[in-house]
């Protein structure tokens, strides 16, 4: 389901190595490793730093817990051997604490690189993602603006992309991405691309778009995680449960990350496959406790995967934390349906409202919506959302969209 239903790692992350590049990633980091420990050079700052850009990508590619506490060192000991002007360290350790959704670090790392280097890309790149998420919206989208007048490009152009999907700015939003695409030089960058223009598409069921940028993508960098997913999204969505499901098996056993699984786990369940969906399931909560080893914070998806697969009360504790560090529309949306599930509709209204207040209209929002107030007996209502959510996008989720088919006919049996 969404966090986004169709987004399997965090957004922002366009400079992220994706399975076909993690080999090349650890090589790169054992032979910068060597560098800063065995330099003749004393207190080679630059390469420390450029190790923790290194581990941090390591650790977006292949989820290795260590990765990121790598990635920390390094840059800390870069900071440590010099402070003064060391604006690609601070940059760097914004975007591994936007990596790990520690958001407010994010920001304050990110003015700072800027006060050093206020044309910093990498750290307006790592400002935006953090402002984004911290729900500060329209300075979100002035540092993305800002980035791009700096430096026009895939990073910028993906970055404007998000705040127009945000906004419901949708056909913009894809204008955006296949600019990226444009820019995009090597196979990692084509398959990020592509694959967020693919699911912008599949969003407002637009297939034969999403095809044409699966087909893209596959052209080029054809074991990516995320084109695997899409992959598997498309299968759902043209019919075909059997090749959707082989796809998830395919995308768990390269990258079993707790949005993946959990996808894998609701097509499973969708098909009666109750032993696989539990083993799919398991893999979800090994996932997530591996993920706390590795200091990411818990985000909007573990919320939703709680509130429909676990215990409706950590839900709530969950949501109420994840909201407080990042309360942006995901979160709120994320939050209002544990208390949904948790029975307490009249509070978790106020966060759908919140989750649809800045103008994107996300399918699986506009369900969660639509059975709360239901549940509050505002038929109307009820109605009116659910019917766009189906518009929108009728297979949005394996678990949700036959629910909300379900409760959409009994509301107008009963009218």
């Amino acid at each position: 389901m969404w966090w986004r239903n169709d987004a399997a790692e965090p957004r922002p992350a366009v400079s992220a190595m994706r399975s076909t590049g993690r080999s090349v990633v650890s090589s790169r980091c054992r032979a910068w490793r060597r560098r800063c420990v065995c330099s003749q050079v004393p207190g080679d700052w630059p390469a420390w730093s450029s190790l923790g850009a290194l581990e941090s990508e390591r650790g977006r590619a292949t989820g290795d817990p260590a990765a990121y506490a790598a990635a920390q060192q390094a840059y800390g000991t870069s900071l440590r051997l010099q402070r003064e002007g060391n604006d690609a360290a601070l940059a760097g350790a914004a975007a591994l604490s936007a990596a790990r959704h520690e958001f407010a670090t994010a920001q304050r790392q990110a003015q700072q690189a800027l006060a050093i280097n206020p044309e910093s890309p990498e750290a307006l790149a790592a400002l935006t993602d953090a402002l984004t998420e911290l729900g500060r919206y329209g300075p979100a989208l002035a540092t993305a603006r800002r980035l791009d007048a700096v430096r026009p490009g895939l990073a910028s152009f993906a970055r404007l992309s998000y705040q127009a999907e945000l906004r419901g700015q949708i056909p913009q939003a894809i204008d955006l991405m296949r600019r990226a695409a444009g820019e995009a030089t090597t196979p990692a960058q084509v398959a990020f691309t592509r694959s967020h223009e693919g699911l912008l598409a599949l969003g407002r069921h637009d297939l034969a778009a999403a095809q044409d940028a699966y087909r893209a993508g596959v052209a080029v960098a054809p074991t990516d995680t995320a084109l695997i997913f899409l992959g598997a999204r498309i299968a759902w969505a043209t019919g075909d449960p059997k090749l959707a499901v082989r796809r998830y098996a395919d995308l768990v056993a390269r990258r079993p990350s707790p949005v993946y699984a959990a996808a894998q786990a609701e097509a499973l369940h969708a098909t009666g496959d109750r032993r696989e969906e539990a083993a799919a399931l398991d893999l979800v909560r090994a996932s997530q406790r591996l993920a706390v080893t590795a200091g990411v914070a818990a985000e909007g998806a573990d919320v939703l995967f709680e509130a429909d697969h676990g215990d409706p009360g950590r839900a709530i504790v969950l949501g109420a934390r994840v909201w407080k560090r990042s309360p942006s529309v995901g979160a709120a949306d994320a939050y209002g349906w544990a208390l949904h599930v948790a029975g307490r509709d009249r509070e978790a209204l106020r966060y759908a409202d919140r989750a649809l207040s800045l103008g994107g209209r996300p399918a699986v929002m506009l369900a969660h919506r639509g059975m709360i107030r239901a549940a509050l007996g505002m038929r109307a209502g009820a109605r009116a959302d659910l019917t766009a959510a189906l518009r929108e996008d009728p297979t949005f989720s394996a678990l949700l969209a036959p629910r909300a088919q379900a409760l959409l006919d009994r509301l107008a049996r009963s009218r």
